[in-house]
Order: C-alpha cells, then structure tokens, then sequence
C-alpha cells in the first residue's frame, strides 16, 4: 500500500533527531546558549555560516559539527547525509524563525497577502529543476528570504533536503527512482506547493 501522505516525514523519522535538530536551530538566535553543558554563541555560529562557501564550506564550522554530533546520537549518518546536513545548515542559517503549521513547499504555495504565492511558480519551478547540490542549495536560500518573518518549517525543510540529496545521489549512480511516486521529493513538493497555491 503507498503511503500518499506527502507531508509526512521521510528522513528524519526519530523523534529524538527531530528534537536534536529543532535544539541546535533554536540555538542560532541566542548569545548565550548551552550545550552540551558548555555556553556557546549562537548567534557567532549563525554569523559564521553565513560566510562559508556554499554548500560545503559549513562543514568546517562549529555550528555544523554540534548538529552532525546531535543528529548521529539518534540517526547513524551516512557520507550523503552529510552532505545533506551542509546544505540543510547553509540555508538554515538565513531562517528566522520555525513555523510548523504547515510543510515547507506547502509554505512555499501559501497565499498570505493577496492572490499570490509566497513563491512563485517560475521560482518554485526552477527550485524543483534543481540538478546539483549547488544551485539546489542558493535556490532554497532565497525561497527562505523570501519567506522571510513568516517562517519557514524547519523539520520539513530538513527532512526534504536529505531525501532530496538521496534522490540526487541514486541519479548520480544510475540507479532507479523509489517505485512509490509519493516518495519521491518532486512529486511530494508539487503536491504540497498546489495544495496551498490554489487554495483561494
């Protein structure tokens, strides 16, 4: 039987490594955090991951390793897991605040001053074109600019990268894309987005 809930986690699936994740972006907004039982600035880690490269260059950061650290507590991490968790703390970085209400490409589709999206649909087009981890990754720093003081929903915006990067790395090897169309993070993204853009 497929699973067609394409809002529901795919990745990220412990509880505990949700928590770990939400813990570590709550962090990025404080002075002066604990973890770990030491204080650390998380604004400076935020600051910091900001500059670096994309999407790699975070791999070099304090901030990156606390979550990598967290996260592998609860989810052993692959090397593409890694990779994912980069591009997921670049664009995390420009996030200003976790909104949960609804998933991500849902946020994406949302009709919230008018008849328009939040992104539009020759944005979200391009983002679903995607086809390398760079470009993937500048692309999803500006849809989160975009959305800007409405949130962005942090979890699904993870957990969609990892399957994304995954997804990246079957077509890199010539491998096969999952049989179950609502696994896949194209289809599950045209999903949610339409269900918010033509909500009106």
């Amino acid at each position: 039987m497929l699973n067609n809930d394409t809002a529901a986690m795919r990745k990220i699936t412990h509880p505990e490594a949700q928590k770990a994740l939400l813990d570590w972006f709550a962090i990025l907004s404080e002075r002066y955090a604990i973890s770990d039982k030491k204080q650390v600035n998380g604004r400076a880690w935020r600051a910091e991951l900001k500059r670096m490269e994309l999407p790699y260059g975070v791999m070099m950061c304090e901030g990156y390793n606390n979550l990598r650290q967290r996260l592998n507590e609860h989810m052993p991490l692959r090397p593409v897991d890694e990779m994912a968790l980069a591009l997921f703390v670049s664009v995390a970085a420009h996030i200003k605040s976790d909104e949960r209400a609804l998933s991500f490409a849902a946020q994406l589709g949302e009709q919230i001053t008018g008849a328009k999206s939040v992104l539009s649909s020759l944005r979200f087009e391009r983002l679903q074109k995607a086809n390398d981890p760079e470009n993937f990754c500048q692309l999803l720093i500006r849809a989160v600019k975009i959305r800007a003081e409405y949130g962005v929903n942090v979890l699904s915006l993870a957990d969609s990268i990892f399957l994304w990067m995954e997804e990246w790395l079957r077509r890199e090897e010539h491998l096969p894309e999952n049989s179950n169309p609502f696994a896949r993070n194209r289809i599950r993204w045209a999903s949610e987005y339409l269900s918010t853009a033509r909500a009106k």
